[in-house]
């Protein structure tokens, strides 16, 4: 999933748990709903003109603040840190090259230093999502987050591609002009203000449409252009174990792929074809010399006719079997594709009950994301044969459906542009379907659902 940029950020759906001053309104993360700055600034610590005040630590806390960064991005966050503790007096602020404990195993510095912190600060780039250590503390933040209340404050440092686990946290825009403002007010503001309540929307539905992984064949490196590459079922991949609890689920989904069998024909040797399109133009050639081969014109008219037609033939004859043979591989590609669409097809139809569907438009390269497709299932329900007709639309178009979200594109995002779909950002599935079929010309219009919220 793509980092969502500024604009569409502030379209993501504002968490239900923040309140304004008087208890009742929800707050966008960091937001002021129009106060201006002194006065907001002020209710965190009770008056207007008293600098803002930070929550005291319980007995149990040691810090006010966790932040979990990537080394590359150390001097940003020092700089921060340094001019938080600056401005708010009494700030603790726990590091983690400063504060850990030395010679305490890593991950009970990380623990119990966010155990012992009221807020977690997650400084996210690409850098950090590709840092074991880094995912690690963020997922022991989520574990404070649920059991004890503990919020978590991401920071979009540098657009990344944010994990599924993360995606649902409203984040801060390093860039954002009032960035650290808004940051500070988050700090003042006392924990139990922060906890959110029982949400508004579950969290899988601000989940749906994202990408969960690009996963490469095994033999990528090694892998001809002709050979259709082989995918690992030793063991779900961690990004699917959130939404595909059963690995025997992924070994049958994946291991479907894994019987398209590479093509066997001497053919999908380029020095073959190459041999073989030569051999054939020659042939081609010579037939032209037939006549005066067989002394055509001192014949019998019946015996010219026969070498003349022959003539006729064989020089376009082996003129079009060599221009095959050098097109063999683009046809064997296609029908190979083709192969593997159809397969796809039939592993998205035991992913998607588990909201998960696979994409596949190279042979070494397979896109799975997450989208709940229950509303979907019921707008084609309305259609007569409608549990067939989604399980139709499944097998056909599922594979490139799955593309799309993965990419971000939609090509005929402009035709459905005024309609309403079960997807905030992009095509729902039954509108990608019609769609597609509207394309088509109609082809198999039986599928065609009636869309509808």
């Amino acid at each position: 999933m793509e980092a969502l940029g500024a604009q569409e950020a502030q379209q993501q759906p504002l968490p239900p748990g923040r309140l304004d001053a008087a208890g009742e309104h929800p707050l966008p993360l960091g937001g002021t709903r129009g106060r201006s700055r002194e006065a907001h600034m002020a209710s965190c610590a009770g008056e207007e003109g008293v600098p803002p005040a930070i929550p005291p630590l319980r007995p149990s806390d040691q810090f006010h603040l966790f932040v979990s960064y990537s080394s590359v991005d150390a001097v940003w966050t020092h700089g921060l840190t340094g001019r938080l503790e600056a401005e708010l007096p009494g700030l603790r602020v726990c590091l983690h090259e400063r504060d850990f404990t030395p010679g305490r195993n890593v991950l009970e510095n990380m623990a119990g230093c966010i155990q012992q912190s009221q807020k977690v600060l997650l400084v996210l780039s690409e850098d950090f999502v590709q840092s074991r250590w880094c995912l690690l503390e963020a997922d022991l933040s989520l574990v404070g987050s649920c059991l004890e209340r503990k919020p978590v404050l991401p920071v979009l440092l540098r657009p990344c591609r944010v994990p599924l686990h993360l995606s649902h946290l409203t984040y801060l825009e390093a860039t954002d002009g009032r960035f650290y403002q808004k940051l500070v007010q988050l700090l003042c503001t006392p924990n139990q203000r922060l906890a959110r309540p029982l949400a508004l929307r579950s969290a899988p539905t601000l989940y749906s449409g994202k990408a969960l992984l690009t996963l490469d064949c095994i033999n990528r490196d090694s892998l001809p252009s002709w050979k259709v590459g082989s995918f690992s079922t030793l063991a779900v991949p961690d990004p699917l174990k959130e939404v595909l609890e059963d690995p025997e689920l992924y070994k049958r989904a994946v291991g479907i792929l894994n019987g398209v069998r590479s093509p066997r024909c001497l053919l999908r040797y380029l020095g073959c074809r190459v041999i073989l399109a030569i051999v054939l133009l020659l042939l081609s050639a010579a037939s032209l010399f037939l006549p005066f081969i067989f002394g055509a014109w001192q014949n019998q008219p019946f015996q010219r006719f026969l070498v003349i037609s022959a003539n006729v033939f064989f020089g376009p004859f082996f003129m079009i079997l060599s221009v095959n043979t050098l097109c063999w591989f683009r046809r064997s590609s296609k029908r190979t594709l083709r192969e593997l669409a159809c397969r796809v097809g039939e592993a998205n139809l035991l992913l998607a009950p588990h909201s998960v569907l696979m994409g596949c438009e190279t042979k070494n390269k397979l896109y799975f994301v997450y989208v709940l497709l229950g509303d979907c299932q019921r707008a084609f329900l309305g259609a007569p044969e409608g549990e067939a007709a989604f399980q139709e639309a499944i097998l056909r178009f599922a594979s490139s459906y799955a593309c799309c979200l993965a990419h971000g594109h939609f090509p005929q995002w402009e035709e459905a542009a005024g309609g309403s779909g079960h997807l905030e950002v992009g095509l729902c599935f039954c509108q990608f379907v019609s769609l597609q079929l509207r394309r088509l010309g109609g082809q198999g219009g039986r599928v065609e659902p009636r869309v509808t919220v």
